[in-house]
């Protein structure tokens, strides 16, 4: 495994994992026993026809095949979705208000990443979500 790039996976807005492959997003397409083949999050936004194929050992994707992509990546793009992940999580586990989660959270982010962040009333409105969609019926 020693010759393969190891890539991270970043939990997404829409509870559908990311894949974080050279800086870039990309979005899982399929699945072929421990064969993971991936997309650019922008394929339809910009049309880039990116590619990646990643397999599963112990744990962590390793890439198999990467074809480039017809924009540059976004450096911001994976810690804010990691981040916001994280916001979603922390309101799912706690009863903590969405000011003191978003802080809590926040507060460990590098500093040239915050402007990228969504609005304090956009976060807000998502941690609300979340737990209404935790509350018992």
């Amino acid at each position: 495994m020693e010759n393969y790039e190891i890539c991270n996976i970043i939990p997404s807005q829409k509870e559908n994992n990311k894949i974080n492959v050279r800086g870039y997003l990309m979005v899982k397409e399929r699945t072929r026993e421990d064969t993971y083949y991936w997309c650019c999050e922008k394929r339809k936004l910009d049309n880039c026809k990116s590619r990646a194929t990643t397999f599963f050992h112990n744990r962590s994707h390793y890439l198999k095949k990467f074809v480039e992509h017809n924009h540059s990546p976004q450096a911001s793009s994976a810690e804010v979705a990691k981040t916001i992940g994280q916001i979603k999580q922390k309101a799912r586990a706690t009863r903590d208000k969405p000011v003191q989660i978003i802080q809590d959270i926040t507060v460990n982010m590098q500093q040239e990443h915050h402007p990228y962040l969504p609005s304090s009333n956009a976060l807000h409105s998502r941690i609300k979500h979340v737990k209404r969609a935790e509350m018992p019926v």
